[in-house]
C-alpha cells in the first residue's frame, strides 16, 4: 500500500516538474529568483533528454510500481500520462515536435520580456 502511495507522489511530482519546465519562465516574471531554479530543472531535463537516459523520477516511479505488485508502464512518464491517453501510438516524431514546441515557445516568450525588462539580472 505504502510503494504505491509513494510512486503515485513520484508521478505527482512529476507532473509538477513538467509544469514548472513549461511555465517556469512566466513564474520568473513575478518572482525573478525563480530563474536559476528554473533554469537548472531545463538543464536537468535537456541532460536526460540529449543523453537518452530514463528520468530518475520515472525509475523510481517504476520501482515503487514494482514494489506494490504492479506492472509498470513500458514508456516514459509523459508518453504514458500525457501523450497516449490523447494520442495511442505515442511519441513519434510529430508529437515530439509538438511537445518540443509547448516547452520552447512559452519560455522563449518569458525570457525574452524578462531580458526586455532586464529583471532577470536585476534579481538574480
Amino acid at each position: 500500500m505504502a510503494a504505491r502511495w509513494l510512486a503515485r507522489l513520484v508521478a505527482g511530482s512529476h507532473l509538477a516538474y513538467v509544469v514548472f519546465l513549461i511555465v517556469g519562465g512566466f513564474l520568473a516574471w513575478r518572482k525573478p529568483k525563480l530563474v536559476k531554479w528554473h533554469v537548472g530543472a531545463i538543464v536537468a531535463a535537456a541532460v536526460v533528454n540529449i543523453t537518452a537516459s530514463d528520468c530518475p523520477l520515472t525509475v523510481w516511479e517504476k520501482w515503487f510500481l514494482r514494489q506494490a505488485g504492479d506492472v509498470p508502464y513500458e514508456t516514459g512518464f509523459i508518453s504514458h500520462y500525457l501523450v497516449e491517453p490523447i494520442y495511442r501510438p505515442g511519441i513519434n516524431g510529430g508529437v515530439n515536435f509538438v511537445l518540443l514546441c509547448c516547452l520552447v515557445i512559452p519560455n522563449a516568450i518569458s525570457y525574452w520580456r524578462l531580458r526586455k525588462t532586464g529583471q532577470a539580472s536585476q534579481n538574480a
